[in-house]
């Protein structure tokens, strides 16, 4: 099938000046590529952080005694799951689901001898928590609770505690020190236990690191004299599969009357959603910014096409052209441009993601965190998409008024060009 006359002069025009159109191409491409950078890493960094807030702290969805969420701050203890056991058996006959683990977290006193104070103690259950630390959707990162010194807590632990890294500087504890927890019980009364340091942890999140230690389950329930649990912490086998087992979670609850509710992990990670905003803004800024360098380069290119081109615009004109025809001879001209430019920016940016992630970007801790990381450029198909179409749509917005001023040359005074 013959290509249609437009099109073949589109493609003849765009090779008649070779370094020009090379220059508006270059444009195109490294805007491209550099959307396909900068979208990547960005998206990156939201995989690596969320990950680490659900497997460290929050789970993908966390179920309470119905009513928790609402006055639970106040009274924890007059909401706890006093079955949690059944509860737990229901929630993983559901699908997607990979564990649930049950937690009981209290505020408490820790003693040295010496020095005394304030803690957040987590009552866990030492085989759950370890499945959950352990991340397998990021490539070179395998857990997001790691250890310091000693080591985390085991199934046959009853009196051995992890210790948050910033808590054992505070309070110049080792491996091996000799503790004494003291909290109330559920009844209100006061209770303490002594306790043995096995290991000092550290997470993204340094205020986590700085106020809590792990105990077993099996500890904080003995210290606050109940067998109930505050909340069931489950974890899926894909983040993305939340609002899906979300879902069933709660038609689980109405069908059976279970007085339990339930709460995502995105609406608790405050901090990762203001930083994926603020990342977003950020992102909407430097796409604007490479729009307007891939137009004004196009515009350039194009100007300058009909400026030497004037008297031969006016040929074709008078030889029948129609203004219409010239003006979508231009407009073609710029959408070749734009399509060449973002599918050689596209294999660019691949080329380029992989050759970086090959080699890994290292990066400093964040604020609020005591963890650095080894950043790398996520290969997000939107990415790709959204590049490739903002370097098509700003060659082809280029365009218009310069093929528009071509398509109303007076063919008199263009045949008079010089």
């Amino acid at each position: 099938m013959e290509m249609p006359l437009n099109l073949r002069l589109a493609f003849r025009n765009i090779f008649r000046n070779r370094v020009r159109s090379a220059v508006a191409l270059a444009a195109i491409s490294f805007g491209c590529i550099s959307l396909i950078l900068a979208g990547g890493f960005f998206e990156d960094s939201f995989l690596r952080m969320r990950e680490a807030y659900i497997h460290a702290h929050l789970g993908h969805i966390q179920v309470y005694q119905e009513g928790y969420l609402d006055k639970g701050n106040s009274k924890p203890f007059d909401y706890l799951i006093e079955d949690p056991a059944t509860v737990e058996g229901v929630i993983e006959g559901l699908d997607h689901v990979k564990d649930v683990t049950p937690r009981i977290g209290f505020s408490a006193l820790l003693s040295t001898g010496e020095s005394t104070m304030s803690v957040m103690a987590q009552g866990i259950d030492p085989e759950g928590e370890n499945a959950m630390n352990v991340i397998t959707s990021i490539k070179d990162v395998t857990t997001s609770l790691e250890f310091s010194k000693g080591e985390t807590l085991g199934k046959d632990d009853v009196f051995e505690v992890n210790i948050g890294r910033g808590l054992a500087r505070a309070l110049d504890i080792e491996v091996g020190d000799s503790l004494i927890l003291l909290g109330n019980t559920v009844g209100g009364s006061f209770n303490g236990m002594d306790v043995t340091v096995k290991g000092i942890f550290f997470t993204a999140s340094e205020e986590y690191d700085n106020y809590t230690m792990r105990i077993p389950i099996a500890l904080a329930r003995q210290l606050l004299r109940t067998e109930a649990a505050q909340t069931l912490v489950v974890l899926l086998d894909e983040t993305e599969n939340t609002d899906l087992v979300l879902a069933q979670l709660q038609d689980l609850a109405r069908t059976r009357n279970l007085k339990i509710e339930m709460k995502p992990w995105y609406e608790m990670a405050d901090f990762y959603n203001k930083t994926v905003d603020l990342y977003d803004r950020q992102f909407f800024v430097l796409k604007i910014i490479i729009a307007v360098i891939v137009i004004l380069s196009i515009f350039n290119t194009i100007a300058m096409s009909i400026w030497e081109r004037t008297k031969e615009i006016g040929t074709i004109m008078a030889m029948g052209f129609k203004r219409r025809e010239i003006m979508r001879l231009f407009l073609l001209e710029g959408s070749i441009l734009g399509i060449v430019g973002g599918v050689l920016g596209t294999l660019g940016g691949l080329l380029c993601a992989w050759l970086i992630s090959l080699v890994g970007i290292p990066m400093p801790p964040p604020p609020g965190a005591t963890v650095g990381w080894t950043a790398s450029i996520q290969l997000v198909p939107g990415v790709f998409m959204t590049a490739f179409v903002i370097s098509v749509t700003a060659a082809i917005a280029s365009s218009v008024y310069p093929s528009y001023k071509a398509s109303r040359l007076v063919v008199a005074d263009a045949l008079r060009y010089a």
